[in-house]
This record gives C-alpha cells, structure tokens and sequence, in this order.
C-alpha cells in the first residue's frame, strides 16, 4: 500500500489569470494575497472570471516507511 502526501517543507503556491483580458497575478504562497489582486482587477476593468493554480509538492509513503519526504 502507498499513500501520496502534501510535503511539509514545500508551501503552495497560488496563481490567477483573467479569463478575459490575459492579465496575471503575481504568484505568491498567499492564496488572499492572489484573490485581492483577482479582486482590485475585476474592481477596476469588470472583468469578473478569473482561471486561478495551486501548485503544490506531495511525495509517497510506502507502506511501513515513516511520513518523512526522501531526498529529492
């Protein structure tokens, strides 16, 4: 049995792209921080649709190994 795991070491990151215009938030490991940039931007053009991107690490634990990530 294996099971896969968020890494404890390696924080999210989120991103967020306007669905109508292109326009990007600056990556961050801080989704509120990326949602209030999507929400300053749809407050000054109406675009209201964005495409947003969590990007995490996760390795696997192997049955009987300790929750530990192994060296990459």
């Amino acid at each position: 049995m294996h099971k896969i795991v968020t890494h404890p070491d390696v924080p999210a990151t989120y991103t967020a792209r306007c669905v109508s215009c292109g326009w990007t938030a600056e990556a961050s490991t801080d989704g509120e921080a990326v949602d209030m940039e999507c929400l300053t931007h749809a407050g000054r053009s109406n675009h209201r649709q964005f495409a947003r991107t969590v990007v995490g690490r996760a390795f696997v634990v192997r049955e009987g190994e300790e929750g530990r990530p192994p060296a990459p």
